[in-house]
């Protein structure tokens, strides 16, 4: 985000606050014979920050869970293999920095992740289009997708054009009026 110089630094935090989700609210009371302007995060804002955060936070658990449990599996049957036959039992591969351990091994559904794969980028581009003919188009277009499909697309829509995802975050909030209607938008297009 380039920065104007000419801008104040409270427009340059409302910038900041805005890419994440958050508002301020102020207040000019009277103090000492001068106006005094006091600023504070939104609560709303905050509150729904916070359930995403925990979402979030919850989902990298559930995946450090399992894991865990894989990798004692894996042990078990390394034990029984061993225990029973007196052998080892054939080396998984060494993980990839991602994690994973996709040494370029032949995917025996290759048709269909490489078709998934490119049918969320494709929904992911036409989405940010439709960013700028509002919500509303935008919730339109994902449901015609299954719930894997849509999270895709916005996971991959934050990464192709964070601004314009920033955009429809903070559009699809200032549209609602309540926090049910902000968790419902979100929990309708769950990740």
């Amino acid at each position: 985000m380039a920065i104007p110089l000419s801008e104040s630094a409270l427009w340059i935090l409302g910038q900041y606050l805005s890419q994440l989700g958050l508002s301020t609210e102020s207040r000019r009371p009277m103090e000492d014979g001068q106006r005094v302007r006091y600023y504070r995060l939104n609560t709303e804002d905050v509150e729904f920050i916070q359930k995403v955060l925990e979402y979030r936070q919850r989902q990298r658990e559930e995946k450090e869970k399992k894991r865990q449990q894989e990798q004692e599996l894996q042990a078990a049957y390394a034990a029984r293999m061993q225990s029973q036959y007196g052998i080892n039992p054939p080396s998984t591969p060494p993980l990839n920095k991602d994690g994973s351990n996709n040494w370029g091994g032949v995917d025996t559904d290759k048709e269909d992740s490489i078709s998934w794969r490119e049918r969320v980028k494709y929904y992911a581009q036409l989405t940010i289009e439709r960013v700028e003919s509002g919500v509303e188009s935008v919730k339109e277009l994902l449901s015609t997708l299954t719930s894997d499909e849509r999270c895709g697309v916005m996971l991959k829509f934050e990464d192709i054009d964070p601004n314009k995802f920033a955009q429809l975050v903070t559009d699809a909030r200032s549209g609602l009026s309540g926090w049910r209607e902000k968790v419902g938008f979100i929990s309708h297009y769950p990740c």
